[in-house]
């Protein structure tokens, strides 16, 4: 038994990622390129032949002309660990129109084609070979609700440097996949936590986007295997299958042997937790992602919420390292904040300007 997924581009000049899993718990192939249907079909072919759960993330059934598949309306309504989702909601003219066709259909076609046996259900009881949509995002908030939301995307008005930062958290947060009932053996061979994310590309980064994504749905598919997700909508209308992790393990901390940060700490604090028995996973970041990390803003927030002069040093630490990385000198410093005393003075007087009258 193999369980496949695939991260499918809606046009066919685009890369799709496609990732299987096998019964054992191990990672067989991860990659990410530009894949025909046939491709595809010939892929998922080759890895059924004694039982497969295929997972897409594209819509597979779109029969309704205009608006929103019920499926699509009804999954962000629904409350997941407490929180709402958003997918992207589509239509069959949308779809032929922006995209030329509805890809997730003529995949499922072609797959189908090749072995008959593949059922397109949300009822994965008694049946080995079947595809089942669903989606990364979904997966992230029903295996990792803890960490939620994890917005490693690419989007316009987000930094790229930021979206570098939230990839690493979450490429640490498949190293809880160990624990996980059912376990990943290999996760390290094919996403490794301390590789050069920030240093990446554009492109790479797709790639890597994709190649997780597709890793995303084939371990849903794998986690579904043994046990009941949930399944929104029906198999006439559209279908979403995600896996949710039970409340309880969540509570007990079974998803917390990786305790997740992602933010800049002083540069003595990896060994301080060396020394404590734990392993500090780090990396160095540069660029404009290393000032949206510095977050003056929230350590003025720590202060403002205690009132404790040591919280003040932190933020006198955040604005030297702030002036640091723009090339500004402390002495340069001092001396653009004494002209200022000369010009304007200082706060030593206390003065709470009430109105300014124009007599």
């Amino acid at each position: 038994m193999h369980y496949i997924g695939i991260d499918l581009a809606w046009i066919y000049a685009n890369e799709s990622g496609i990732c299987v899993i096998a019964d054992n718990g191990e990672i067989i192939s991860c990659e990410s390129k530009v894949f025909s249907d046939e491709m595809i079909g010939d892929i998922v072919a080759e890895y059924a032949r004694t039982g497969a759960i295929v997972g897409i993330d594209a819509p597979l059934i779109v029969n309704n002309e205009t608006g929103a598949r019920y499926c699509d309306s009804a999954i962000m309504r629904e409350k997941i660990h407490g929180r709402n989702l958003s997918v992207f909601t589509c239509s069959r003219r949308f779809m032929l129109k922006h995209f030329g066709a509805v890809r997730g259909e003529e995949v499922v076609k072609t797959i189908q084609k090749r072995m008959p046996a593949f059922a397109l259900t949300g009822d994965l009881s008694n049946k080995e070979h079947v595809i089942v949509e669903t989606f990364p995002t979904g997966i992230t908030l029903g295996l990792f609700p803890d960490a939620f939301q994890v917005r490693y995307k690419i989007k316009h008005k987000i930094a790229f440097e930021t979206t570098k930062t939230e990839m690493g958290r979450m490429v640490s947060l498949l190293q809880r996949l160990g624990d996980f009932d059912p376990p990943i053996r290999n996760i390290d061979n094919f996403f490794d936590h301390s590789q050069g994310i920030q240093a990446m590309s554009k492109k790479g980064y797709k790639n890597l986007e994709d190649r997780l994504d597709a890793f995303l749905c084939a371990y849903a598919a794998y986690w579904l295997a043994r046990h009941k997700g949930k399944v929104i909508g029906d198999d006439r209308d559209g279908f979403i299958t995600i896996p949710v992790i039970d409340e309880k393990e969540v509570r007990d901390g079974k998803s917390e042997r990786i305790k997740v940060y992602n933010k800049l700490v002083r540069d003595k604090i990896p060994q301080i937790i060396e020394d404590s028995g734990k392993k500090a996973i780090i990396e160095k970041v540069s660029g404009t992602g290393y000032l949206d990390l510095l977050k003056l803003g929230e350590e003025l927030q720590e202060y403002l919420d205690s009132q404790k002069v040591e919280e003040l040093a932190d933020l006198v630490e955040v604005v030297y390292a702030i002036l640091d990385y723009k090339g500004v000198s402390r002495q340069e410093f001092e001396s653009i904040r004494k002209q200022k005393v000369e010009e304007r003075g200082a706060f030593r007087d206390r003065l709470l300007l009430k109105e300014v009258r124009d007599d």
